[in-house]
């Protein structure tokens, strides 16, 4: 593990960046331009759906978009406006709480509990508790995703903020609100069987699919509310889920993005990292070696073959299309993030972790406080900051890795 001197160089250059984008997101405000929005306009919508029926016949149709996005991204505003994300806002008040333990400034949990309020406020009705979806369409090779269908890759940000906010604050608010989005986990998303003691979760009510990383986060969840909320009933469908991830894990130590789907067939950095954190996670209440051993499998294949020779992080170990990023910053903001959860188990991934920090601050956290969005083949970079990805979660990463860097000051 590093010495006090290194822990300390790291904490100032953390807080350094932190204080750095904290300005530029009270400038800015919390509404933002999204990668994906543009495609949730009808031309982007008929152009999708074309390409994932007719493979590279239609690639004269997305090239446009493709090319804005590359070049000139702020063209957007014509077409779309901004908007509030839920993975963004929960991140964010995350990402306060998580300042708010280390400074008890009264100031971050205020923050917090806006942005909390905020999501309330923005739920999707119709269900059994709080959940939330993107406020744009979505195509992709399965079919349409209409918006504000709630899925289990938005809805736990909220949940984890609510959870979090009620451990600050102690307001019974916000248990209750925590407790009606597992509800809406527990309820409402389906189980596809997969053994006797084995379910794939859906990544929405409208699905049956096998995403691994959505049963990873809806396992997650569902323990939470068991070991938190004292919610036991809901232990049966979270370990139904988590047999089917460990069942999945490939020899290799890997997970597929989803099974029984061929375009769905491939290996990817940030789902992996969902994979592996909402583990770890888990096994902060169950303990299970089982658990403790999928990580470190999973560890070990995701160091191996997801990093380039420049030690940075790749899009994809097995890629589904050729990819015209060299570098996208949502795998460095998970990266980071998997490196902080990991620190006592793993020290090498908190030490990845600070180093992939440092390089943060020093080569793409730009003068204005942001950082850049991705960097292009041939180093060309993207630098429109949207805040679902990655701004949020790279100031999220860098306040998780800022709270064992702290943790460790104190223990050294």
């Amino acid at each position: 593990m590093p010495n006090n001197f290194e822990v300390s160089e790291t904490i100032v250059e953390l807080r350094s960046a932190i204080g750095d984008f904290e300005r530029w997101l009270e400038r800015n405000g919390p509404s933002s331009y999204d990668p994906y929005d543009i495609w949730g306009t009808p031309y982007g919508l008929f152009s999708r759906r074309l390409y994932y029926r007719k493979g590279k016949v239609a690639v004269p149709l997305i090239a446009p978009l493709l090319l804005m996005e590359i070049l000139c991204p702020g063209l957007r505003g014509l077409f779309v406006a901004k908007e509030r994300f839920t993975t963004a806002d929960g991140q964010l008040a995350m990402a306060f709480l998580n300042l708010h333990s280390i400074d008890q400034q009264p100031a971050h949990l205020q923050k917090a509990t806006r942005l909390c309020e905020d999501l309330l406020r923005a739920s999707v009705p119709g269900y059994s508790g709080y959940c939330w979806g993107y406020p744009f369409h979505w195509q992709n090779n399965t079919g349409l995703w209409r918006k504000n269908t709630p899925y289990i890759t938005t809805t736990p940000y909220a949940f984890g903020a609510f959870a979090n906010l009620f451990a600050a604050s102690g307001e019974s608010k916000w248990r209750e609100a925590a407790m009606s989005v597992a509800k809406f986990v527990h309820d409402d998303l389906k189980d596809t069987s997969t053994g006797d003691d084995a379910a794939a979760s859906s990544y929405s009510p409208n699905d049956s699919g096998k995403v691994i990383n959505a049963s990873a986060y809806r396992a997650w969840v569902l323990y939470e509310a068991v070991y938190q909320f004292g919610l036991k009933q809901f232990r049966t469908k979270a370990q139904r889920n988590l047999n089917f991830i460990l069942r999945n894990q490939r020899e290799d130590g890997a997970w597929l993005y989803a099974l029984d789907s061929k375009g769905e067939a491939f290996i990817d950095h940030f789902h992996t990292c969902f994979v592996l954190k909402n583990l770890w996670k888990i096994n902060q209440h169950i303990r299970s070696e089982a658990v403790s051993s999928a990580v470190r499998r999973g560890w070990d294949y995701y160091r191996r073959e997801l990093f380039d020779a420049e030690g940075l992080p790749k899009s994809f170990a097995i890629q589904p299309r050729t990819q015209l990023q060299k570098l996208e910053m949502y795998n460095m903001a998970e990266a980071i993030t998997l490196g902080a959860l990991l620190a006592e188990d793993i020290p090498e991934a908190y030490t990845l972790a600070t180093q992939l920090a440092h390089r943060l601050r020093a080569e793409f956290q730009l003068p204005a406080g942001y950082f850049v969005t991705r960097v292009y083949l041939g180093g060309w970079k993207h630098k429109l900051p949207f805040l679902r990805w990655p701004q949020s979660q790279l100031f999220y990463s860098l306040t998780n890795l800022l709270v064992a860097a702290t943790r460790q000051s104190r223990t050294n």
